[in-house]
């Protein structure tokens, strides 16, 4: 029992020590890349601009990520899309958008 008890008062404060270093962390969120799956089938663009009129003819380039519900932050030049759980552009778009209100 002794070298249990010895291990976990060892380990726990080195793993605490561990996630106060900058630059690293548990949670860390990975960023969406427009050839991902789920972005691919949700017509996701890094740039409103460059969404497909044809396949989604109500997209229009005011609707961008900065201005969708979904988005984490407001003001951001990127941050967490809810609908992706992934980091997004905040000129970014998806048919997935849903004007924040």
């Amino acid at each position: 029992m002794a070298n249990r008890r010895e291990f976990f008062l060892k380990i726990v404060p080195a793993a605490g020590a561990l996630a106060a270093l900058p630059g690293v962390g548990f949670a860390q969120v990975a960023v969406l890349a427009e050839d991902e799956k789920l972005a691919q089938s949700l017509g996701f663009r890094l740039h409103t601009e460059q969404v497909d009129q044809t396949k989604f003819p109500k997209h229009t380039n005011t609707q961008m990520c900065a201005g969708c519900a979904l988005y984490s932050a407001t003001g951001a030049e990127s941050a967490k899309c809810k609908l992706f759980n992934k980091i997004v552009p905040k000129t970014g778009w998806c048919s997935g958008y849903a004007k924040r209100g």
